[in-house]
């Protein structure tokens, strides 16, 4: 199953690469289209989503990356996301910790015109993220490997409402909440039963832009 859910991973990611290079290269017939690079971080409430998995608690953490922005009309435009997000849930006294490297591309629509120095925005699209480490601890305990529990990829789709705050010319302030909906079921067989375990992160993130044009 895992050697499986690795071959699909490393699909998945070029999938996203290829998508993502695609919609930067051809947005080029929009006269103001600009290209923007920045960093991102913010807090995740994770939690792990079933049937029958039991009454988890959420778990707080956090996740970091850059960001990659291209205009594709007034209105729209595309991101590709790359960031290490912290997971997991809590089934007292069990703690679990999921650490995955996310990959994401957003299609975003602007409100109003690129002359404001406030435009919301809402924003949707589909993410990868490949298991760096799973972690387990009871109590106060220590955490311990769990990485033969839990399988290499998890996928799913992103949403969410945000903000684009001119700082000035070019530079943008950027805060954001979403939600991570995770459509792969990330246990191995029988870990849970006969029960699919899929994540569930909502975060709320700020990030910063800078032109690359």
């Amino acid at each position: 199953m895992k050697k499986i859910n690795t071959l699909f991973s490393k699909f998945f990611f070029v999938l996203l690469l290829v998508a993502t290079l695609s919609l930067f290269l051809n947005s080029s017939s929009y006269a103001q289209s600009t290209t923007s690079l920045g960093i991102k971080g913010g807090v995740n409430l994770a939690n792990f989503r079933g049937e029958n998995v039991g009454d988890y608690d959420n778990r707080t953490a956090f996740n970091f990356g850059l960001v990659l922005n291209r205009s594709i009309a007034e209105s729209s435009g595309i991101s590709f996301e790359l960031d290490y997000s912290s997971q997991g849930a809590k089934l007292d006294p069990v703690t679990t910790k999921l650490d995955y490297l996310r990959t994401t591309i957003l299609y975003n629509y602007y409100f109003g015109t690129s002359e404001m120095d406030i435009r919301p925005k809402l924003f949707a699209g589909p993410y990868a993220g490949f298991l760096l480490n799973a972690q387990s601890k009871t109590g106060d305990g220590d955490y311990v490997d769990v990485d033969n529990v839990y399988n290499a990829v998890d996928f799913g789709v992103a949403f969410g409402v945000g903000l684009h705050l001119r700082l000035k010319e070019g530079i943008w302030l950027v805060p954001d909440v979403r939600y991570n909906l995770g459509l792969a079921d990330i246990a191995e067989n029988n870990t849970f039963g006969n029960s699919s375990v899929r994540n569930g992160v909502l975060s709320v993130n700020i990030g910063i832009t800078f032109p690359l044009n």
